[in-house]
């Protein structure tokens, strides 16, 4: 059985956070599947909060034409609970639905920020998804432990061999297992198919609670933020030494 670490919120370097030897600041990351519904949306609001309230740079691209991820933001920003005039999201939001997107990001981010893109479903938007994998550092595929969404993954994994083509160097990959039953024997069939088809699967996986899938439209509660830290902390250890990331 996997032993839950407990981390504190990642704060990334302001130099050299990815493996190669670019001297680029900053972390990029594309939620994509092939399919809507598979949590991308929730997984790239979550992250973004993580990596925002440990102190860093955050820029979140909602490509998806749905906007799922913007009408989200304004959703929680007219939330009675909320004390004017703070902002309901403490990072910037922008759409950007965009088969260019990989050349219009640049032009938006700045240097130090965590991008995390919220792609849209490669069956309906494969040019804007493709874009998205092409710009970023690190594409992770929410996956649930279930066999039909395992299969799907498959689709996803030839697009990114396909976009690899025309990338300047090889995109790092991995699935982020989700919506995972506490204590269920499906999590663990899950990761170990998937470690037998070839992929790299994040050590966290994210439990199936109320907290995520009712979270949409709302300010993110405090009380689940602990996992999608341990998620920030398994990216952030992909790309740079362990030594390097401030906690």
């Amino acid at each position: 059985m996997r032993t839950v670490r407990t981390v504190h919120p990642p704060r990334l370097p302001k130099r050299d956070v990815r493996c190669d030897n670019a001297g680029v600041t900053g972390l990029s990351v594309a939620l994509a599947n092939l399919k809507p519904g598979t949590g991308k949306t929730t997984s790239a609001v979550w992250l973004a909060h993580v990596f925002a309230q440990a102190g860093n740079r955050v820029l979140l691209v909602d490509a998806d034409p749905s906007g799922s991820a913007l009408e989200w933001s304004d959703l929680a920003a007219m939330n009675p609970r909320l004390p004017p005039p703070k902002a309901a999201f403490p990072f910037r939001i922008v759409a950007l639905p965009s088969r260019e997107l990989h050349r219009r990001v640049p032009e938006i981010a700045e240097a130090d920020d965590v991008v995390i893109i919220d792609a849209p479903q490669l069956e309906d938007h494969a040019g804007i998804a493709r874009s998205a994998m092409r710009y970023v550092d690190e594409i992770l595929i929410p996956c649930a432990p279930s066999p039909i969404e395992i299969n799907r993954t498959t689709p996803v994994r030839d697009e990114i061999s396909e976009v690899g083509a025309v990338r300047d160097r090889p995109a790092r990959w991995a699935v982020l297992l989700n919506r995972c039953v506490t204590r269920a024997h499906s999590t663990t069939d899950a990761r170990v198919t998937l470690e037998d088809l070839g992929y790299d699967v994040l050590g966290t996986a994210v439990p199936r609670l109320e907290v995520y899938a009712q979270s949409f439209g709302m300010p993110i509660a405090r009380t689940g933020l602990e996992v999608w830290r341990q998620v920030a902390h398994d990216l952030i250890e992909r790309c740079v030494p362990l030594s390097s990331v401030r906690s």
